[in-house]
């Protein structure tokens, strides 16, 4: 990472992250090569793929496992303070907000706002879903599909006897 200390615009945010990718050589024929960049999609790019995956993306790391009948994740929000997250469902997808006001830092001032969504599976229902904030930063929202009742392998129906009258 690198922070841009000489800009002359104005911008929201004072850090400047600065990615490399990985070249790759193709060897060819010819006197010369050529040189392309790799790609390697990171797990926050895929939508309903199912198992664990941990991510690094827009200043905020963490994880996430998705399946079926459970998801949970773990954010990693150690510059935000409580107040200034939210967790909310909006139709099947779980919706992390955090805002701070501008506040000085080593390099100037910074203000962060991010939206994080995930999918959450279609047999979970949004009054499962909970969510702490550990006292390090760490954001960890679970949820779990409702138990399915079992039915009993045989039920016993009682006969009611009704009088009847006779005409």
């Amino acid at each position: 990472m690198s922070y841009s200390q000489s800009s002359s615009y104005n911008r929201t945010y004072e850090r400047k992250v600065v990615e490399e990718t990985p070249r790759i050589r193709v060897a060819t024929g010819a006197p010369f090569q050529i040189t392309t960049p790799s790609f390697q999609p990171s797990s926050s790019l895929l939508t309903g793929v199912g198992g664990a995956h941990n991510y690094h993306f827009g200043g905020t790391s963490g994880s996430f496992h998705s399946s079926d009948d459970s998801f949970s994740a773990t954010v990693d929000l150690h510059d935000f303070k409580p107040e200034d997250l939210s967790v909310s469902v909006v139709g099947s997808q779980i919706v992390i907000e955090g805002k701070h006001p501008e506040k000085e830092d080593q390099l100037g001032s910074i203000q962060r706002h991010f939206i994080r969504k995930f999918n959450l599976p279609k047999t979970i229902p949004a009054e499962n879903v909970n969510s702490n904030l550990s006292n390090d930063g760490r954001l960890t929202i679970t949820a779990t599909a409702p138990q399915k009742k079992e039915v009993a392998g045989t039920t016993t129906i009682p006969i009611k006897i009704v009088q009847s009258e006779n005409k």
